[in-house]
């Protein structure tokens, strides 16, 4: 934010900082004299766990308290940067305000802790259950169903180009050509790329035996 406020970019920034109490927050002050120093930068501190007679923002980052901090989302892009469960939260509340997917930036995560706890996990199958993966072209080889494809091609000795590891860039996509693979609700695989046929190995989990080619 400082970098982007010092070089004098012609953008607007407006950055609603959730913490649980006055003692979480991370460059309170620092943040306090960049938006009373520069018109193009507004800090609203919002607090879940405020001390008594706190006057400030109250509660979470919700639709509500979102809509009345922005305004009108169209044509506003959102970073949402945090843990993981602030993240989920925050992108349903844009959704409820009806902000594009193509509009909201988070952190790279990596791959789901426990792929097995994700919503939408198929109900009775075991992390360790292990499927056959016919690399077109090339060979057979075993991957567990709850560990991303990427990791069991690897682990085989194939080469695959691989960047972000978290579902983002799509350099690591391959090729469903037969089976089913289970992929995490937010995991942000183009839409282009699903409906060719292409699925991205660093979050795509085998939940039967696969024939794909990369």
């Amino acid at each position: 934010i400082r970098d982007t406020l010092q070089r004098q970019r012609p953008i607007r920034i407006q950055l609603l900082y959730g913490n649980r109490t006055p003692e979480d927050v991370i460059f309170g002050a620092e943040l306090e004299k960049l938006a009373s120093s520069r018109s193009s930068f507004t800090f609203s501190l919002v607090l879940s766990e405020p001390p008594d007679g706190y006057e400030g923002l109250k509660g979470f980052l919700d639709s509500t308290l979102i809509a009345r901090l922005v305004g009108d989302v169209k044509g506003k892009t959102f970073y949402v940067c945090g843990p993981r469960v602030m993240y989920d939260f925050c992108e349903a509340a844009l959704k409820e305000l009806n902000v594009p997917q193509r509009k909201i930036r988070h952190e790279l995560y990596g791959p789901a802790e426990d792929v097995g706890k994700e919503p939408g996990w198929p109900e009775g199958l075991s992390g360790d259950m292990v499927f056959e993966v016919e690399v077109a072209g090339k060979r057979m080889i075993l991957a567990k169903a709850g560990e991303p494809l990427l990791n069991a091609l690897e682990r085989s000795g194939l080469a695959v180009t691989a960047l972000c590891r978290s579902g983002e860039c799509s350099a690591c996509r391959i090729r469903l050509l037969e089976g089913k693979v289970f992929v995490p609700s937010q995991a942000a695989v183009r839409e282009s790329d699903r409906e060719a046929g292409y699925i991205h190995g660093c979050v795509s989990y085998p939940i039967d035996n696969l024939k794909i080619r990369i």
